[in-house]
């Protein structure tokens, strides 16, 4: 038991840093809230790991500021499921910071820029043969205009939340999750005004 705490803790320790908001805008508020399913302690610090994960950040397209994000729930309890939310979180943050280094990324288009990112998780996440499986929301806001951009791969439909009221965006499942073969052909990026 000892041991497999441990083993949890210094999990939660790789997982931390990926799983955050880096967003300082006025003109969106973006609040997050993750709780897992397996709580444990390890000696005098109290944590918890599963497969939630939350990312957001700001990238520039196209010479406009975009906030980009991802609400993630990887396949499995514990270790198992933490292990995909590593995954997503480490592909998600380094596809994140090649569209900060590299100026060919600059010049794509919102649409485009979801489809690759959506591809190369796919592609990542597809090598495991379907034993890791994860529901995503992957989003970007045009700050500018506020048009958001969205993918959902079989996560719960998503949220608007604005003066005080929530609805639904979207009412279709469209995409099965990241890792089933085959999605390649049946993403279409949404936007909502």
């Amino acid at each position: 038991k000892i041991q497999q705490d441990g083993d949890y803790f210094l999990t939660s320790l790789i997982l931390d840093p990926l799983n955050r908001n880096q967003v300082e805008n006025d003109f969106i508020v973006l609040e997050g809230f993750s709780k897992q399913k397996k709580r444990f302690q390890f000696k005098q610090w109290k944590k918890e790991i599963g497969g939630d994960i939350i990312i957001a950040d700001e990238i520039c397209l196209k010479n406009r500021k975009c906030l980009v994000f991802v609400n993630g729930d990887a396949m499995g309890k514990s270790i198992q499921g933490a292990s995909g939310a590593l995954v997503l979180g480490v592909v998600f943050r380094s596809f994140i910071s090649r569209t900060k280094t590299v100026s060919s990324y600059h010049s794509k288009p919102p649409e485009l820029w979801l489809k690759e990112c959506f591809l190369e998780l796919q592609n990542i996440f597809e090598s495991f043969d379907g034993s890791m499986l994860v529901s995503v929301v992957l989003g970007l806001v045009d700050l500018e205009s506020g048009v958001l951009f969205f993918l959902n791969a079989e996560h719960p439909p998503t949220v608007l939340y604005r003066n005080g009221v929530a609805t639904f965006i979207e009412n279709k499942l469209e995409l099965r999750k990241i890792g089933i073969t085959g999605l390649e052909s049946k993403m279409k990026v949404k936007t909502f005004f």
